[in-house]
């Protein structure tokens, strides 16, 4: 049950990225980055190390979300929309960083 929380918890913090990058009002990307920290946070407090296919998953996600991020931060003409993606890619490759050297016992 404690795995399952932390993918529902993980499902909706990628859709509050999501909603920030492609967003266009400033409150709704406030809104969106709080709900989006607040359930990546979840997702760390309850997914167990145990679960490497969850954390292989969810790293290959976030990584996708950060270059996603990039990319429109850099095309983006809106300055809410590029504000939001640069964000959105900042916390994003923080997160698959943070899954990759700690659940997954990555070496370099």
């Amino acid at each position: 049950m404690r795995n399952f929380i932390g993918i529902v918890s993980f499902a909706v913090a990628m859709i509050s990225g999501l909603s920030l990058i492609f967003s266009t009002n400033r409150d709704k990307q406030t809104m969106a980055s709080i709900v989006g920290v607040v359930f990546l946070f979840s997702f760390f407090i309850n997914v167990s190390e145990e679960a490497k296919i969850v954390h292989d998953v969810s790293c290959v996600i976030t990584f996708a979300m950060a270059v996603l991020g990039a990319v429109i931060a850099i095309f983006s003409n809106e300055k809410n929309r590029r504000d939001g993606a640069l964000i959105t890619g900042i916390v994003s490759l923080g997160a698959s960083f943070l899954i990759l050297f700690i659940y997954q016992s990555f070496r370099s």
